[in-house]
């Protein structure tokens, strides 16, 4: 090596000088991916969650649609669904229909054997993301 020559190729090192090490960079970048982490996992959890608002409706209009449809048929004649029944043109729902008989002077009386011609007809639908007990439409019939 020849006499008065730096062996750092000129460059003269200080301890001094400003700046980041690397541990310090590496432990900014763990913080931050935390930090990201704690406000990405709920974020996702809303995204996710953004389209009930729009089943919850699709559903009360199909609820509503098959009681418009039972509005021609006469009370009497109206029947209960076995089990729910899949909704042609809808992916993912089902579609109840529960019919009971009530006391015309209190329809929250349940009574089968009451033979005025009031019932209670109850649309229920069912989609996987809705709770268990779906979206209910409720109309009260008469035959009057």
């Amino acid at each position: 090596m020849a006499a008065g020559r730096n062996k750092n190729l000129g460059f003269r090192i200080s301890r001094d000088a400003g700046g980041f090490t690397l541990i310090e960079v590496i432990l900014i970048i763990v913080m931050v991916s935390i930090f990201m982490a704690a406000i990405g996992l709920p974020l996702l959890t809303a995204v996710r969650e953004s389209d009930l608002p729009e089943i919850a409706t699709t559903a009360y209009f199909l609820a509503t649609e098959r009681l418009e449809e039972l509005a021609a048929v006469t009370t009497g004649s109206i029947t209960s669904d076995g089990a729910p029944l899949a909704v042609s043109g809808f992916t993912g729902y089902s579609r109840q229909v529960t019919v009971e008989g009530v006391k015309c002077d209190d329809p929250t009386i349940t009574d089968p054997e009451d033979d005025s011609g009031c019932r209670k007809v109850t649309v229920t639908v069912y989609h996987d993301r809705l709770p268990a007990n779906g979206v209910s439409v409720v109309a009260l019939r008469t035959a009057y």
